[in-house]
């Protein structure tokens, strides 16, 4: 008798299992727990709703410090709070199950989707969408933008430059005649009472092609804007080419021994001076041939700044962290470089992938999914704790948070438990052209002349 019971109790725990896999309900694994391992603490948590058992997570990624993208493969689109965990927006941007989409890139003020032959661009602000752009082909590569300008590769050779209108420029220079004279200078057109449904009344035109570009070698990376005005690629042959969007042709180029390996990566850094900062354009390119080479853009020509050769080729872009560089490469593991000289501070073999830093360590994943912490000062591994085969973690190089999503849905944002990260730090933030300068106000009050006396001529 007793056995039969025991079989029977067998059978239901069985069954219920079964039942709450097809569901989709797989146990969540505890994040404190392993978390506190790593010497994290929960930050926030935010569930996200799936009415459709069918509807998944296609994409996570953060597009600034304050941007947390959530793209599912119903077409839906959520915009969070990467600081509050709070959604902004829910944005649909095709057919459910049916719209072939890519990884989304954000400007100041615009999120653009690729999604089948079309670019869509959002308001950053309230994801009203704003336009849409038909292709001819399927981009090869990602496309790439900053506030002025849209670069798509159509195909494997041809680059496509679009201008992006934008409602700030708009309502300020008076075309669209609403809101024009009564805006505040310095404002925000937002602070000025203009309702989301005004700008959307308005809408922009859809961006205009500026120009064309052919390569008969190829683009396989994704190219950059900088400067509002200049785009960064490289072919397949190893030209590091700048097109200038105001002459429209080639402004300056450079022959690397190979081609990138991995998608470059652009910075604009901020050097302080005595009156002034200046602003340099950093740029970092990954070749085939197991080496790095940082540029300084001058003008939209690029000059050599230093190369280093690691021995392995990279495999994602590099991440540039105030004088750090990290280069995760496929089978020496992650390198953190100085960014001025280029020299090696530190290699780990057993990291593979970046995810974060904050000032004390930095976090990285192995080859067996594990996640490392290590010591940011000379890189030696502090902690290791394995993951859940189904938890996402998503790379962050604005701030100093880690950013996951679980097996459940459910997205969780981490934070280095040491007293001096509990407020976020922001290491940058979208920047695509350095901003006007402006002189520093001396600390040094004039002296004070004695007024003349009664009778004297002052």
């Amino acid at each position: 008798m007793r056995g039969k019971v025991w079989r029977t109790a067998c059978f239901v725990c069985v069954a219920w299992s079964l039942v709450a896999l097809s569901a989709g309900q797989t146990p969540r694994q505890d994040v404190t727990a392993w978390a506190a391992r790593l010497g994290l603490q929960p930050v926030w948590s935010l569930p996200l709703s799936r009415p459709d058992p069918r509807d998944s997570v296609l994409a996570a990624q953060l597009l600034d410090s304050d941007l947390l993208l959530v793209q599912m493969r119903s077409a839906v689109m959520l915009a969070v709070d990467a600081q509050t965990g709070l959604v902004k927006w829910r944005a649909s941007v095709g057919k459910p199950y049916q719209t072939y989409q890519r990884p989304a890139i954000a400007a100041t003020r615009l999120v653009i989707v690729p999604a089948d032959l079309s670019l869509i661009g959002l308001e950053r602000q309230s994801g009203v969408v704003l336009w849409r752009v038909e292709l001819r082909d399927l981009p090869e590569s990602a496309p790439a933008c900053d506030d002025w300008q849209l670069t798509v590769c159509e195909g494997t050779t041809r680059m496509r430059c679009l201008f992006v209108p934008d409602i700030e420029r708009l309502l300020a220079t008076g075309t669209t005649g609403v809101a024009a004279q009564t805006k505040p200078a310095g404002r925000s057109v937002y602070d000025g009472g203009v309702s989301s449904y005004e700008i959307r009344r308005q809408t922009l035109r859809e961006p205009a092609r500026l120009w064309d570009f052919d390569d008969p070698a190829g683009i396989a990376m994704p190219p950059v804007c900088a400067h509002h005005v200049d785009v960064v690629f490289v072919n397949r042959e190893g030209k590091l080419r700048v097109v200038s969007s105001l002459q429209h042709q080639i402004a300056g180029e450079w022959q690397l021994p190979a081609g990138a390996s991995a998608p470059m990566a652009f910075r604009l850094i901020q050097r302080p001076g005595e009156k002034v900062a200046s602003w340099e354009s950093w740029l970092i390119v990954p070749c085939q041939d197991r080496a790095v080479y940082a540029f300084l853009l001058q003008q939209g020509k690029p000059a050599p700044a230093w190369q280093r050769v690691l021995g392995d080729s990279a495999h994602s872009a590099p991440v540039m962290l105030g004088q750090e560089v990290f280069v995760a490469t496929n089978q020496r593991g992650l390198f953190c470089l100085d960014r001025d000289s280029g020299q090696i501070r530190w290699q780990q073999l057993e990291a593979r992938k970046f995810l974060s830093a904050s000032p004390r360590m930095v976090l990285a994943m192995d080859r067996q999914g594990q996640m490392l912490a290590l010591n940011r000062r000379d890189g030696r591994v502090l902690a290791a704790v394995r993951l859940d085969g189904n938890v996402l973690a998503i790379p962050n190089s604005f701030t100093d948070r880690l950013y996951l999503l679980d097996a459940s849905n459910h997205l969780h944002c981490l934070r280095d438990r040491d007293p001096q990260c509990a407020q976020v730090q922001v290491y940058h933030r979208l920047l695509f052209t350095p901003p006007p300068q402006q002189e520093k106000k001396s600390d040094e009050k004039p002296e004070e002349k004695p007024e003349g006396q009664p009778g004297e001529n002052k």
